[in-house]
C-alpha cells in the first residue's frame, strides 16, 4: 500500500523522530540576527556542553584547522564564523538524532551526505557564490535524511526498498515502486517539520530532479552524482558513468565559470579528499 505525506506528518507529530535540540533551534535563530555578538553565541553553547566540545574539535580537526589549535570554544567561533559554527551544530545534531534509522547503515549513510555537503561547498566557491556556501554544506548534510524518516517510520516497507535497492535500482526508484513516496519528498516534510528555511526544504525536495536554473538544488544534484560517482551507495551507483561537463546541473552550476580554466578532472579526484573529511566528521558527530 503506498504511503502517503500525511502518513509521514502523522508519525512525525507521533514524535517517532526527536525533535531538535533546543541549543541548535536558539543557534540558527541567533546566526539570523544581524546584531548577533560571540558572547551571544558563547552563551547559547554554555549550554549544551557536549555540542561544545564537538564543536572545538571539529574547529581542531583537519577539515577547520589553521596553522595553530583554537584552545578554547571562543577563537573556534572566531576562526570558523557564525554562520559555519550553526551549520556544524546543526549537522551534528541532526547526525546524532537521526543515526541511520533501522536498516540503514548510519556511517555509510553520514558519510556520503556530508561528503556532499563539502563538495556542494567547494562548488560553490569555483562558481563564486561564496555567501551561499555554508548554506550549500548544510543542504548537502541534510539532502538524505528522507531515507532515515521512511526507514524509521516504516522499517518493514523499507526493508523490501533496501532489497530493490540491491538488485541494482536507484533509491528514488525503488522508494516510488514500494511506498509510493521517495525520500527527496519524504525529507522535505521532515526539514519543513523541524522548522528549516523554506531554501532548504526545497533543496531536498528536489535535489533529485532540479528545475533549470535553480541553483542550490542543482549544486547539491551535481555533488551527489560526483559523490556516489566516487563511492557507490549501492550497485546501481557502481554503473553511473556521465561527464560530468555535459550534465545539465554542471552547466546550470558553472555556467558562469567556464570562461576560466576549470580543471573538472582534479575536481572530480578532490571528492576522494572530501569523502575522508566527511568520515572524520561524522566520527566525531557520533561521539557523545
Amino acid at each position: 500500500m503506498p504511503i502517503s505525506p500525511e502518513q509521514l506528518h502523522a508519525c512525525l507529530k507521533a514524535k517517532t523522530l526527536p525533535s531538535l535540540p533546543l541549543t541548535v533551534v536558539a543557534l540558527g535563530e541567533a546566526v539570523q540576527d544581524d546584531r548577533c555578538t560571540v558572547d551571544r553565541i558563547l552563551a547559547i553553547l554554555s549550554k549544551d556542553p557536549p555540542l561544545s566540545a564537538t564543536l572545538l574539535r571539529l574547529a581542531n580537526s583537519a577539515l577547520y584547522a589553521g596553522e595553530s589549535a583554537a584552545a578554547d570554544l571562543r577563537t573556534a567561533v572566531l576562526r570558523l564564523g557564525f554562520d559555519a559554527i550553526a551549520n556544524l551544530g546543526t549537522g551534528t545534531a541532526v547526525i546524532r538524532t537521526l543515526r541511520g534509522g533501522v536498516h540503514l547503515d548510519p556511517l555509510k549513510l553520514w558519510q556520503h551526505s556530508v561528503a556532499v555537503g563539502l563538495v556542494g561547498k567547494g562548488i560553490c566557491r569555483l562558481a563564486r557564490r561564496h555567501g551561499q556556501a555554508e548554506t550549500a554544506f548544510l543542504c548537502g548534510l541534510l539532502h538524505d535524511i528522507g531515507k532515515i524518516a521512511l526507514d524509521t517510520c516504516f522499517p518493514e516497507p523499507y526493508q523490501g526498498v533496501l532489497e530493490r535497492v540491491q538488485d541494482g535500482l536507484a533509491y528514488v526508484d525503488a522508494e516510488q515502486e514500494r511506498l509510493g513516496l521517495d525520500h527527496a519528498a519524504a525529507g522535505a516534510i521532515l526539514a519543513t517539520a523541524w522548522n528549516f528555511p523554506d531554501t532548504i526544504s526545497s533543496v531536498i525536495r528536489d535535489h533529485h530532479r532540479p528545475q533549470e536554473g535553480e541553483f542550490l538544488p542543482n549544486l547539491i544534484h551535481l555533488a551527489d552524482l560526483m559523490v556516489r560517482s566516487r563511492v557507490p551507495m549501492g550497485p546501481g551507483d557502481e554503473r553511473l558513468s556521465f561527464s560530468v561537463e555535459s550534465l545539465p546541473a554542471f552547466q546550470s552550476v558553472l555556467a558562469s565559470s567556464l570562461d576560466r580554466d576549470l580543471d573538472v578532472e582534479r575536481l572530480t579526484f578532490s571528492i576522494d579528499d572530501e569523502v575522508d573529511h566527511a568520515l572524520a566528521f561524522v566520527e566525531v558527530a557520533f561521539q557523545s
